[in-house]
């Protein structure tokens, strides 16, 4: 019997196979949800605002992004503890320390339809500062091969080892060797941290997991309601989230790793700038 109304013709179609859909299948598989936790903390960017009025050039003031990337690196060198990583090897798992301190940010590009992204490296990123952070990774959602930028040399790689490799099996493994062997992990991801904002985007915050020993993520910098000196005032803030890999960081560690960062963006001493 047809029910009135509904037509008994197609209604999907599969879309072409996407390797790069693949791929980030294959990195999200890294996300064990019972290595991981969240802590989330709002924070007053009053005094980051003043620097970055402060540090205004005529190319624009320093990002958001490049003050919580050297603020995460400034605590990193506080908490050497959190700058390592694990490798997951055959019958054992182990740790390695980081020598140098390496923050990475999430880039996101544009694949056909298919959205995608790829993650630059700030190398020895605490002795560099917010502005000439902000110079390294300005534009990079936009660069080209083409215009000789070599700072995407990574997500070219990406891209051809999509193209040239035959089946999943060879991306799951070039991906396993990356994360385990840990020069390629260096060349490849960076570091300890994993640094996102979905803020361009009008998002307040988000909650995610990421394949790295501490992923962080801010939102949309806005004025929200604000308490101090129990008076109801304006601020301008933004939403940290800190994941972390239970396995490296406690609860506790995490939660003076988030703690100190926020301290160092609200109250900002003068190795951040």
């Amino acid at each position: 019997m047809q029910i009135e109304g509904v037509h008994h013709l197609k209604q999907y179609r599969l879309l072409p196979r996407s390797r790069m859909f693949e791929l980030f299948t294959i990195f999200n598989r890294e996300n064990i949800p019972d290595c991981r936790a969240i802590a989330i903390r709002e924070i007053d960017l009053s005094q980051i605002d003043a620097l970055r009025l402060k540090l205004q050039t005529e190319s624009g003031k320093p990002s958001y992004t490049s003050f919580v990337a050297k603020a995460t690196a400034l605590t990193l060198a506080e908490m050497p503890a959190a700058n390592r990583a694990v490798t997951d090897l055959p019958f054992h798992t182990r740790v390695f320390q980081f020598l140098k301190i390496n923050v990475s940010v999430m880039v996101e590009r544009q694949d056909g339809d298919f959205g995608s992204a790829f993650v630059y490296t700030v190398y020895d990123t605490d002795q560099k500062s917010a502005a000439q952070i902000t110079r390294e990774i300005s534009g990079l959602s936009q660069a080209t091969i083409d215009s000789g930028d070599t700072r995407i040399e990574r997500w070219v790689r990406m891209q051809n080892g999509v193209r040239l490799a035959p089946f999943n099996w060879i991306l799951r493994l070039a991906v396993w060797f990356q994360k385990n062997i840990p020069s390629l992990y260096i060349a490849n991801r960076g570091g300890a941290v994993l640094i996102s904002s979905p803020s361009k985007y009008g998002v307040d915050f988000i909650v995610a997991h990421w394949p790295y020993t501490i992923g962080i993520s801010f939102g949309l910098a806005k004025e929200r309601p604000w308490v101090e000196n129990d008076q109801l005032v304006v601020r301008k803030t933004t939403t940290l989230t800190l994941a972390f890999d239970r396995r490296i960081l406690s609860g506790a560690n995490a939660a003076r790793f988030m703690n100190r960062l926020c301290e160092i963006l609200e109250n900002p001493p003068a190795t951040l700038c």
